[in-house]
């Protein structure tokens, strides 16, 4: 059985001076101002009981099911990402459709990249794969896993209270941000470039304030909850119960007695 994954708030801000090039020379005092970057990031890993440190997301060698996983290798290509959601900046979208980026604060890496990293992560964790590497990975995969950015925002239009404490980057009216995130997931099979399935998993999660720390939390947390339904739903062929032929039963076939026809 499955279990899902415990996915909790862990925020690194990451604080480092920008220093312009001037004349091609960088000099080790700058008056450009101290920038702030974030980086999202899932809680270190538990090891199931009954799995001894550094099996793989596998499980132990030997485990049941073992042999039966080998050859599930999956490549997770980077996130095509929606305009604007592309680059280090932390969207914002503002009355009026306007699209614009917090001031003074980033992201530590590209967003499509560090939602690649969370989501080869989180499938890693969830073991149904023997394998899970990224689209630079040097071996061989039966399954690639496309994913697209479509929203990775925060929302000062949608529905929200208004009269909070409003920060440096308040949007118009002060109103509380609500974090949007959307991933859309398809996952096929190298051999064919068949599709096997797709899905959209999607998340709404408000601030509790119009504070730059309030914000990366909701980030956080719609982060955590797409990824955690996305390494839950994308899985292996060989993993998807077979659905029995004939007509439907609750009675599992251990509890059937003989049939009928096979009586002597």
């Amino acid at each position: 059985m499955r279990h899902p994954i415990a996915l909790t708030a862990v925020i690194a801000p990451i604080v480092v001076s920008l220093a312009l090039p001037l004349s091609g020379c960088v000099g080790l005092h700058s008056n450009q101002p101290v920038q702030q970057q974030y980086l999202l990031s899932l809680p270190p890993a538990t090891t199931p009981a009954g799995v001894r440190p550094g099996a793989g997301a596998s499980g132990a060698a030997g485990a049941p099911g073992a042999a039966a996983a080998a050859g599930n290798a999956l490549e997770v290509l980077l996130p095509v990402a929606s305009p604007g959601l592309g680059g280090e900046g932390i969207a914002v979208i503002r009355p009026g459709q306007r699209l614009d980026d917090y001031a003074g604060v980033r992201w530590a890496v590209a967003a499509p990249a560090m939602l690649q990293t969370l989501a080869i992560e989180a499938l890693r964790r969830q073991g149904q794969f023997s394998l899970v590497e990224s689209d630079t990975g040097p071996f061989a995969t039966s399954y690639v896993l496309n994913l697209e950015l479509t929203h990775f925002e925060a929302d000062y239009t949608a529905p929200a209270a208004t009269g909070s404490e409003s920060g440096a980057n308040a949007g118009a009216g002060a109103a509380v941000p609500t974090v949007h995130v959307t991933l859309v997931c398809t996952l096929g099979r190298r051999a064919g470039r068949n599709v096997l399935t797709t899905l959209t998993v999607d998340s709404h999660v408000q601030a509790e304030a119009d504070r730059m720390r309030a914000v990366i939390a909701a980030f956080q947390r719609a982060t955590d909850e797409v990824m955690m339904r996305m390494a839950d739903q994308i899985v292996p062929v060989s993993a998807v119960p077979a659905v029995p032929a004939g007509p439907a039963s609750s009675t599992s076939p251990a509890q059937q007695g003989p049939s009928p026809s096979a009586a002597p």
